[in-house]
């Protein structure tokens, strides 16, 4: 028998558990909520039920194959975990793999941490417990040490009047929400002075549910001001406080979450939030959709689910603009299951949070809105989850999905024959506000991470993310058939060579070259950042200074039907440094035979080989929609290579594993003559497919220079600019640009589709002179001044970066 005879050192524990009130005249009373019932006692236990089910499952469902496995893995762990509990009556701590230090200073660094790791280690055995059919199921054994943990941890470390050594996050959101799920599952079972001392502790740390700092012990942390709660970690807040609320039969603990939920849907035009194009920034400048903005749709969707049908029902109509917000903000940003990893900030470095894994928790929090949805837009999300489920074959979501609740739901929702689950959204969606832009094709996508004076480039945070030094100044990500090309890819990856950047050849310290607002500053010199989209294509462009402002670059990116055209100008560096721009560095499938051609001829593998190239294809005979050719419009000086290369994920973050990928890489060194480059990617092509675009050449470079770049698309009658300069710059026969901007111009008879935008995201009217008589067709929002002298004013004013498209006609037939 484990630790069969705990009685006495429980009973011990449970003695000194009971805080005094007094202790509470050190909170600001204001914050202290009342303790009122309110409503009757059944309330609060279907509540808790609830909640509870979201780790147990409906009980009226069978458990599969996949769950009964999911039993026996909690199961295993929590075996380990109860196995190597310490018991002795002089512990500290425990685990000893966990120590409890609050005495050393490096001790208390990891305190908060290490906390944390003990409470979600008896959450785990408190899952065993309760899910059926496990060995552990209703142990009484089990119960007895997880009741002896609770009341160590609480007794001596998580503790009304605790000092929040080290990160404040784990004192005020990340332990007291383990806390509250492990008295959640055990309500019956636990001594209620242990539920009691558990919620008072927390009430210490977190007493209410729109602050953070609030308690005494947060004026060690590392943040010790007391500040209002936003995005994720105002979700995270308010689950704590309703927890709270739900186990000590508080309803205004209750009513005070549910009341502070409806601001984290409140678009923003500054740091933390939701903005009106669809991004979402936390750490005021980092683009975060995929993990803060996951916690925040997981917080609230489940809080939502939660009282739903309750007294406590939340009715605010600010709450149904979620449904809006995920087809904006999430739907554009899901492929084929994975979360683009340019909006999972310094996630990335996390071996258990890649792309995939993060998608698959996106996708389970957004089956809590399906039920508070109407029916139209009920359908729309159906299939939107189905379809990033059923089209991940790389990745099984049901096997990464560890909440019960979830996965029934999701096999359910798959099960319907009703919902189709082949949505595939296409076009161009782009997102100002964090200087993103996501282009869907016919089974592929590919999307754009910049920066700005308005945008942070990366974040390295808590010893994460610590070689993210170039992810946002320009790379490029192709997602296609090879849907695990971004699975382990972060570690063995030559990070000074990310697809899409132009670097010089100094050597970065961890961390180092960060420009945020938390740490270095924003970029001050790169105002020129934005895209414009034109219908279904778009472009995107930035007039680049690196972080140290020693590189400078005009880099633009044309994104047409089949095809992806990039531009570089101007590069240039105030050192001697070796500048090199990264066309291509590709990681190998493992499956099927990887083949390169150059200039259509297969090419062996070698270390390193410089040449002139036209064409460059990769393929692979066994993925479908995994062929990818690069077009150089002139044949230009490559340098391609073969490698297979290592990497420990313990080099960019704190988790340790090696992981080994082969990869192809072709770059191009820039030096005072040769400042530029020009090259097309094309998706799904195979070398025919490239040999017949060389021959047909659609494309046509008309600039590419300091003022600007444009490209015209001959068969598509379309031509795109990113116009540096304030200076007069003819786009067209028939447009000349007179200020700073983004356009694209598709001319379809006599009329002319435009589309603009303001990049510097300052400029109140931009201004296009005319060559020949036109009139206003079309003028959304009436923003449009036609002079008679061919001057057009477009009033950008409120557009922050957002595309603005119109319609002229000509008025004579030439």
């Amino acid at each position: 028998m484990k630790h069969a005879n705990l009685a006495v050192s429980i009973a011990v524990a449970l003695s000194t558990l009971i805080v005094p009130t007094s202790v509470f005249a050190q909170l600001n009373t204001a914050s202290i909520v009342n303790h009122q019932q309110s409503q009757p006692l059944v309330e609060y236990q279907a509540l808790r039920q609830r909640w509870a089910a979201s780790f147990l499952g409906d009980v009226t469902i069978p458990f599969d194959e996949t769950l009964k496995q999911t039993v026996i893995t909690t199961n295993n762990a929590a075996d380990r975990y109860w196995s190597s509990m310490l018991t002795d009556s002089n512990r500290t701590s425990l685990w000893s793999d966990v120590v409890l230090d609050a005495e050393t200073d490096a001790g208390k660094k990891v305190l908060g941490a290490n906390i944390r790791t003990s409470y979600q280690r008896l959450f785990s055995m408190a899952k065993a417990y309760r899910l059926r059919d496990g060995e552990l199921q209703n142990s009484a054994e089990l119960l007895t040490a997880i009741i002896d943990g609770m009341a160590f941890l609480n007794q001596h470390y998580y503790k009304v009047g605790a000092k929040e050594w080290g990160n404040w996050w784990h004192w005020e959101l990340g332990t007291p929400k383990d806390i509250h799920n492990i008295l959640v599952l055990l309500y019956d079972q636990l001594p209620p002075q242990l539920i009691t001392a558990h919620t008072q502790a927390t009430r210490y740390f977190t007493p209410e549910a729109t602050h953070l700092g609030v308690g005494s012990g947060a004026d060690v942390s590392s943040n010790p001001h007391y500040r209002l709660s936003t995005g994720g970690n105002r979700t995270d807040n308010t689950q704590v406080v309703i927890l709270r609320g739900i186990l000590d039969n508080n309803s205004a603990e209750i009513e005070a979450s549910i009341a502070a939920l409806s601001p984290v849907l409140a678009e923003v035009t500054t740091s933390d939030g939701f903005y009106s194009d669809g991004s979402f920034l936390q750490h005021y400048d980092i683009a975060y959709n995929g993990t803060y903005g996951n916690v925040l749709l997981n917080g609230l969707g489940g809080q939502l689910d939660l009282v739903a049908g309750s007294p406590w029902q939340a009715t605010d109509p600010v709450l149904k603009n979620i449904y809006p917000i995920i087809f904006k903000s999430y739907a554009p940003l899901l492929e084929r299951g994975t979360m683009m990893e340019f909006v999972n900030g310094r996630a990335i470095s996390r071996p258990t949070e890649q792309g995939h894994y993060v998608g698959h928790l996106v996708i389970a929090s957004l089956l809590h809105y399906l039920d508070g949805a109407d029916p139209q837009t009920k359908l729309r999300l159906q299939d939107l989850i189905k379809t990033q489920i059923t089209q991940d074959t790389s990745v099984d979501f049901f096997t990464s999905i560890k909440h019960v609740g979830n996965y029934q739901k999701a096999k359910v929702l798959v099960a319907n024959t009703s919902v189709n689950g082949e949505q595939q959204l296409q076009g161009f969606f782009n997102y100002p506000a964090m200087d993103r832009v996501v282009y869907r094709g016919d089974d592929w996508s590919f999307s754009l991470a910049m920066h700005s004076s308005r945008l942070g480039n990366f974040e390295c945070m808590n010893n994460e993310n610590k070689q993210g030094w170039f992810t946002g100044d320009g790379m490029g990500y192709l997602y296609n058939g090879q849907l695990d090309h971004y699975q382990d890819y972060w570690p063995a990856v030559n990070r000074y060579r990310l697809e899409g950047t132009t670097v010089d050849n100094q050597l970065m310290s961890d961390c180092g070259g960060q420009r945020n607002q938390i740490r270095g500053g924003r970029q001050t010199q790169m105002d020129w950042v934005g895209s414009v989209a034109l219908k279904e294509i778009g472009a995107a462009g930035m007039a680049f200074s690196n972080w140290d402002n020693t590189l400078t670059a005009n880099k633009s990116w044309f994104m047409f039907e089949d095809e992806i055209v990039m531009l570089g100008s101007d590069i240039s560096s105030t050192t001697q440094a070796d500048i090199t721009t990264t066309v291509m560095n590709r990681k190998l499938a493992e499956v099927g035979n990887n083949k390169l051609f150059v200039n259509g001829k297969r090419w062996q593998p070698q270390l390193s080989h410089t040449m002139k190239l036209r064409t460059l294809t990769l393929s692979n005979n066994e993925l479908d929609d995994a062929d990818i050719s690069y077009v150089f419009l002139q044949p230009t000086t490559v340098t391609v290579e073969q490698q297979l290369r290592s990497g420990d994920w313990s080099e960019i973050g704190t988790r340790s594993g090696q992981v080994s990928a082969n990869f192809v890489a072709a770059t191009i060194e820039q030096t005072p003559q040769n400042d530029h480059y020009v090259y097309v990617l094309l998706p799904n092509a195979d070398k025919e497919d490239a040999q017949e675009f060389v021959e047909e050449m659609p494309i046509k470079v008309r600039r590419n220079d300091h003022l600007a770049h444009i490209v015209t698309h001959k068969d598509q009658e379309i031509t795109a600019a990113n116009v540096w300069t304030d200076q007069a710059v003819v786009i067209t026969k028939q447009i000349t640009a007179v200020s700073k901007m983004a356009i694209m111009v598709e001319k379809d008879d006599r009329e002319l589709n435009i589309a603009v935008s303001d990049p510097l995201q300052t400029q109140t009217m931009l201004h296009i002179k005319l060559n020949k008589p036109v009139k206003i067709e079309t003028d959304p929002e009436q923003r449009l001044q036609l002079d008679g002298q061919g001057n057009l004013m477009i009033n950008v004013e409120g557009l922050v970066g957002q595309s603005y498209p119109f319609t002229l006609k000509k008025l004579s037939a030439s």
